[in-house]
């Protein structure tokens, strides 16, 4: 892929402002989280990471002013961007037009409150099949709520790539006694990596944190076994386990499952988990064996959470 050279400022360090945003003299909106990508080195690694699935289709969480969406329009042959600010979807729709018109690519950019979708509505509204991929410049504020949204979906998305916060990209990966509420929800759906940091000076206006961009795999079938009926169940134990990360689960886990403390920590023990473990110690498949421990011995305590 032909890469446009990288404008940056005298100091080498800072991307000058893209002309059309210039001609566009548009305005960040704060209350919507708006810091707008300009590196054009790191739009198009974020581009070829979603486009390394081999999947024609990309979903776009928050095209902003289109400066990613123009990097996917150029390894993907059909882009559904999706904008909530409906100004900002209109302005970009109309910019990438003659792109769109001179490409074997197809764009649609839709207004939309992605929360508020499934992905497979927003695909079939401007008649696009799956298999997709999702790539996506969360807004700081709601990465969270975004990224379960995602990973819940029917169907999933094979590929989700992501920009979030360099420290919620390190809660989503997790790993040996690091572990987070974020991923071990994750770690049940797909298989997560953290492939770069971005600097906050490759935003406009910069935010005050820096950021890294996260890809997560789907897994064909979970790696643990927790039937879909039992998955509301599974995931209430590991919400309880992280409602207080500092305390040990011995002393966390009795309130939110309403049992005396010696069943908790004979339940920890039936399922070889030392007591004074905190919630970070614990992998999926420690979970798994909490929960099946817990099933076990009380059948009904876990059996229907929503």
């Amino acid at each position: 892929m032909n890469r446009r050279h990288v404008q940056r400022s005298r100091q080498g360090s800072v991307p000058e402002l893209p002309s059309y945003l210039e001609r566009l003299g548009l305005q960040p909106r704060k209350a919507l989280g708006q810091h707008f990508l300009i590196d054009e080195l790191v739009l198009g690694k974020i581009a070829e990471a979603g486009a390394s699935s081999g999947i024609d289709t990309v979903l776009e969480i928050g095209a902003g002013p289109g400066g990613l969406t123009e990097e996917l329009l150029s390894v993907f042959r059909n882009v559904v961007a999706i904008e909530l600010d409906e100004e900002l979807a209109a302005l970009t729709r109309k910019r990438l037009r003659d792109m769109t018109d001179s490409r074997a690519a197809t764009l649609n950019v839709i207004a939309a409150d992605i929360l508020e979708f499934q992905p497979r509505e927003l695909l079939e509204e401007v008649g696009m099949s799956q298999p997709y991929v999702v790539v996506g410049n969360l807004p700081f504020y709601i990465t969270q709520p975004i990224v379960r949204h995602l990973l819940e979906a029917d169907p999933s998305p094979v590929r989700t790539i992501v920009m979030v916060q360099r420290e919620v990209a390190r809660r989503l990966v997790g790993g040996h006694d690091r572990e987070s509420l974020l991923s071990i929800s994750v770690k049940f759906y797909g298989k997560s990596q953290i492939l770069f940091d971005v600097p906050a000076s490759s935003f406009w206006p910069q935010p005050k944190v820096n950021s890294a961009v996260v890809a997560i795999d789907r897994l064909d079938t979970p790696p643990v076994q927790i039937d879909i009926v039992e998955r509301p169940g599974f995931f209430h134990l590991v919400r309880t386990g992280f409602a207080n990360p500092r305390k040990q689960l011995r002393n966390v886990l009795p309130g939110g499952l309403r049992l005396p403390t010696e069943d908790v920590i004979g339940l920890l023990e039936s399922a070889n988990l030392n007591p004074t473990l905190r919630a970070q110690h614990l992998d999926i498949m420690d979970w798994a064996k909490l929960y099946h421990a817990i099933q076990y011995a009380h059948p009904r305590l876990l059996l229907v959470r929503h």
